[in-house]
């Protein structure tokens, strides 16, 4: 496999090594500082000392324990001094990297043919891998999950659909294991290995208990809002509370958003009251030239002059939390 050879044994202490003082006992980390420490600073040094006068060279050779200490003190490798920061867990840039060079790898292993493997070789060695005459159809690839083994071994799961012999599209889930060196690069382990597709089940929106259709004051300030937010219908200001800022799709991506039904978290009285909030979720039938779907929105409102305006698009945090499954108590 590609780099394989330069992957490591898994060290446990992989990540805590980061952590140690500038005593460490490695002795690559140490000559690799001690490169970076001793060359650029001393190379002019060296080309200036040639046209010193004898008595000037001999003084900087007694001053060298203590600049030499001091250019050690500031001259730390930068990137080490950056993982030093990361505290506990895995740093950012490397995590990001793993999901990108997983999500790659399953890409091209799926793709490749024995005729073209071009992008599969960047990630592996193929020879003698038994690839197919024909590659698979994928789309709507992602990294659906990404954990550690152990300090040095990321687990990422892709998820893909993959178009089976009658045309259908299937989801598909592969495992990708890839191995740290130094915290700073990435091996692959072995081939992408196929697991159950991770489940995913549809709930209906709690806290939203109203059937607000037939409110007419709702109906008109959402579906304003959602025309002018969706189709570029009116101007979206007039359906926003003052101090909010949200800025509509552009370009359009639809030309019609019909409301199909909204519902709220209360029902609101005959006249709203300045100040009065409401949290509602609507369903919209959205069209363009070529497509219809549905699609669903949530907000909060907030009374003003007798008129409700749109104060937060999305989930608000009070309805958020009524989303999270609550544990059962323990009898």
């Amino acid at each position: 496999m590609k780099n394989q050879r330069k992957a490591k044994r898994p060290n446990p202490g992989l990540f805590a090594r980061f952590k140690r003082e500038k005593g460490s006992t490695d002795d690559v980390a140490n000559n690799q500082a001690s490169e970076v420490i001793q060359g650029e600073p001393w190379t002019q040094g060296h080309s200036i000392s040639n046209k010193m006068l004898s008595g000037l060279i001999v003084a900087g050779l007694l001053a060298y324990p203590f600049v030499s200490y001091q250019i050690s003190e500031g001259m730390s490798p930068p990137v080490a001094a950056q993982v030093v920061e990361q505290k506990p867990g895995v740093p950012p840039a490397l995590a990001q990297q793993a999901q990108s060079v997983a999500q790659g790898f399953v890409s091209a292993w799926l793709t490749a043919t024995k005729d073209d493997a071009s992008r599969l070789s960047r990630y592996t060695h193929t020879t003698g891998l038994r690839l197919p005459e024909e590659g698979s159809e994928i789309r709507e690839i992602r990294v659906s999950e990404l954990g550690l083994v152990n300090d040095a071994t990321f687990r990422v799961t892709v998820s893909v659909e993959v178009k089976d012999p009658s045309g259908q599209w299937q989801p598909r889930a592969f495992d990708v294991l890839l191995i740290t060196a130094g915290n700073q690069e990435l091996s692959i382990l072995g081939l992408p290995s196929e697991r159950a597709h991770p489940a995913a089940k549809s709930k209906k929106f709690e806290g939203y208990s109203k059937d607000l259709s037939t409110n007419k004051a709702v109906t008109s300030s959402v579906e304003g809002f959602l025309q002018a937010y969706l189709i570029g219908s009116g101007d979206l200001t007039r359906f926003v509370s003052p101090g909010t800022t949200i800025t509509p799709v552009s370009p359009a991506p639809y030309t019609s958003a019909r409301i199909e039904y909204v519902v709220g978290d209360r029902e609101p009285g005959e006249k709203a009251t300045d100040g009065d909030v409401i949290h509602v979720s609507a369903r919209l039938l959205l069209t363009n030239e070529t497509t219809e779907a549905l699609g669903d929105f949530q907000l909060t409102l907030t009374a003003r002059a007798g008129r409700w305006e749109v104060s937060t698009l999305g989930l608000d945090e009070t309805v958020a939390d009524a989303q999270t499954p609550r544990k059962e108590p323990k009898q």
